[in-house]
């Protein structure tokens, strides 16, 4: 059975952001747009082909789009860093496939109600979280 992703989310627009729309740029979003899985920057920058430029130009993009809220930067078991551009606008968590790196997006967050309880126990105001979970995915599961 293949699972389908979710419709891709509008193209950002990079003018509106207030930055020139390079092919450089445009090339990095289409690779990840077109990954099922978090990305290291090695490989976005392979991805590229003709528009490829100097990896350090990558990393300020990235740097860019995550601010942006276009990606996502997932520190990876490996503590490789990974990004990834995420279909949900809305807060998310992401479920990722130990056998094949694939990653869904989940919609799903059960721990808002324990981020209170950590806030009155340490003082601290909590300004975000981030959860990663682990698995394996169905496919891998079923041995495709």
């Amino acid at each position: 059975m293949s699972q389908t992703r979710p419709a891709p989310p509008q193209t950002p627009s990079l003018r509106a952001a207030g930055m020139r729309q390079t092919p450089q740029r445009e090339a990095i979003l289409r690779v990840l747009q077109g990954a099922d899985r978090p990305l290291t920057v090695e490989e976005i920058w392979a991805g590229m082909a003709a528009s490829r430029s100097g990896l350090p130009t990558v990393y300020r993009n990235l740097e860019r789009f995550v601010r942006e809220g276009w990606v996502e930067s997932l520190l990876g078991a490996d503590q490789v860093m990974r990004f990834v551009r995420c279909h949900s606008p809305r807060h998310h968590h992401h479920l990722s496939c130990d056998q094949c790196g694939r990653m869904v997006e989940v919609e799903i967050c059960g721990i808002e109600p324990s981020l209170v309880g950590m806030e009155k126990s340490s003082g601290f105001r909590v300004t975000r979280h981030e959860l990663n979970v682990f698995g394996i995915c169905p496919q891998c599961q079923a041995g495709k």
